[in-house]
């Protein structure tokens, strides 16, 4: 057997080798041509996001999505131990694991309305004519006292963020954690706040301007 014969034979022999060619004696190994990349997967769009995690929320009873100018708005009717701000900051953690920036707004009603359905702003503005609940919807708090305020507050109820009008109440505060978050509020800022006040002033907001309206603030935080 010749040496050009041993090679062919050695070639085919070898499985994964058979797809090599000899030409002049010389085995070539083919070009080998990349796969082509995968296409990237689609972000899901921020209202199919919402509809699941409403779907999923145990105190949603009845739900719609509406369009939102800036954002996504939602009508939902809750069971009596949920609140619109807990659903809010429910839809907003599935939206981030989506890997979505929309922030929601939620409006509890007793009823959703009846079709056709316009816009969340449309539908918002007819719900708070007709007396239903006001919008809750996320607003950062301000660089400052309210921002460390809203940091305190979120600790103390063990929650992600507070924002700037997020009800004390709402968030789910009761007198024990008031009493702790006013303690903590006096020794940053030597001023004392009542449990009376901190119900009444309701946010986060309204704490700062209390403090700010006491000549004796100065706040000690960095």
């Amino acid at each position: 057997m010749t040496g050009r014969q041993q090679l062919c034979r050695l070639v085919a022999d070898k499985p994964e080798t058979r797809d090599w060619s000899v030409m002049g004696g010389v085995v070539e190994k083919p070009v080998q041509v990349p796969a082509p990349a995968p296409a990237p997967t689609p972000t899901a769009a921020p209202t199919a996001v919402v509809e699941r995690a409403l779907a999923a929320h145990p105190g949603v009873l009845d739900a719609v999505v509406a369009p939102s100018g800036d954002g996504v708005g939602v009508l939902v009717v809750l069971d009596e131990m949920s609140t619109a701000l807990e659903v809010r900051e429910d839809l907003r953690a599935s939206l981030v694991a989506a890997g979505l920036e929309a922030e929601p707004a939620v409006l509890p009603v007793v009823r959703l309305p009846a079709p056709p359905l316009g816009t969340f702003e449309e539908l918002a503005a007819e719900a708070a004519a007709s007396g239903a609940a006001e919008v809750s919807r996320y607003e950062a708090p301000d660089a400052g006292p309210e921002a460390d305020l809203a940091g305190r507050l979120a600790g103390f109820l063990g929650l992600p963020r507070v924002g700037a009008l997020d009800d004390f109440v709402e968030l789910g505060g009761d007198s024990l954690v008031a009493v702790a978050f006013l303690y903590a509020v006096q020794e940053a800022y030597a001023v004392p706040l009542g449990v009376v006040e901190l119900f009444t002033a309701g946010t986060v907001r309204g704490i700062a301007r209390l403090l700010a309206a006491r000549p004796a603030a100065a706040p000690q935080v960095a």
